[in-house]
């Protein structure tokens, strides 16, 4: 089965028919002011893995703090060289998420698009272990702190593949680079309404507020 008919049958079991899932498919708009603060980790380890569930990636997480009553645009973006080898002929793929704050940043494709993100794949077992390449994303967020000390905010890039077959992929990372950077002021056009609010103090900015 191709891999956005498999992902929109999987979605269609952990998502309503309507409402919050329709409601993060389509295009959002972040705007903000200049960038006030920039974090980046590097990792030149070679990671292995095979997991089927998330799971945070080794060297490509961190926590960052927003200033006191500030509303911030967390921008995050991650490159690596990956491989996506696996025997089986199934279309299998190895799929990465950035959360922010414990939750999806946006494009949240892995929680409620009708389709996942795919860094790499299998080619249905084609793929070869000199296959590996550069590959780049980002992801994005508002985040308020309405307190009057500095929010700690978790950045976390996680990884899983998929497994339609008998054995699951085997997901090749290297020389990686998390880049973290942040700006005052967030407003969101089209922004979501998730089923499941993230705490007070680090709220999604409502559809076209600004501070």
């Amino acid at each position: 089965m191709h891999k956005t008919l498999l992902s929109a049958a999987l979605a269609a079991l952990l998502l309503p028919a309507a409402g919050p899932a329709a409601a993060h498919d389509g295009i959002q708009t972040f705007t903000s002011g200049a960038h006030f603060y920039k974090r980046v980790v590097t990792h030149t380890n070679v990671l292995l893995g095979a997991n089927e569930k998330f799971e945070p990636l080794p060297g490509a997480t961190t926590t960052v703090f927003v200033p006191p009553r500030t509303v911030a645009l967390v921008n995050v973006g991650f490159s690596a060289e990956t491989r996506c080898t696996g025997a089986d002929v199934a279309q299998n793929w190895c799929e990465m998420s950035i959360t922010v704050a414990g939750n999806e940043a946006s494009p949240m494709a892995s929680t409620y698009g009708g389709d996942t993100f795919a860094v790499d794949a299998t080619d249905t077992g084609n793929a070869t272990e000199g296959n590996w390449r550069a590959h780049a994303f980002s992801r994005h967020a508002c985040v308020r702190n309405e307190s009057d000390v500095p929010l700690a905010v978790p950045v976390a890039v996680n990884w899983k593949v998929t497994n339609f077959g008998g054995n699951p992929p085997l997901f090749w990372v290297d020389d990686s680079a998390l880049v973290i950077e942040m700006a005052r002021g967030c407003s969101v056009s089209n922004a979501p309404s998730p089923d499941r609010a993230p705490p007070a103090a680090a709220r999604a900015v409502p559809s076209a507020q600004q501070d």
